[in-house]
């Protein structure tokens, strides 16, 4: 069961990229080429429309001299993950 304060684990990440990049003093763009990605990447990532992989996590991390596990803190606050699209049936004509 959701509460009104779980929040998407893609936002809770997002919010931490940019809350250490802020700290770290780089620009969106710096920290894309730390990381061999684009810019855009970057700004939707923060905005938690992106679902990033493992790998994605572990160069920002790196980029931002932090440890990976930094980036998934939810301060306590228990993650939503995103919901599963259900798969529609299709119907047959007889």
């Amino acid at each position: 069961m959701s509460s009104h304060v779980d929040m998407d684990v893609r936002r809770i990440v997002g919010l931490n990229v940019r809350k250490h990049r802020i700290a770290a003093a780089l620009s969106q763009e710096e920290m894309a080429s730390r990381m061999g990605v684009e810019q855009y990447y970057i700004s939707g990532w923060e905005a938690g429309r992106r679902n990033p992989t493992l790998l994605t996590l572990w160069r920002a991390a790196d980029a931002l001299q932090v440890a990976p596990a930094t980036l998934l803190d939810h301060g306590g606050q228990r993650p939503e993950f995103p919901k599963k699209k259900k798969a529609g049936r299709k119907r047959t004509a007889r």
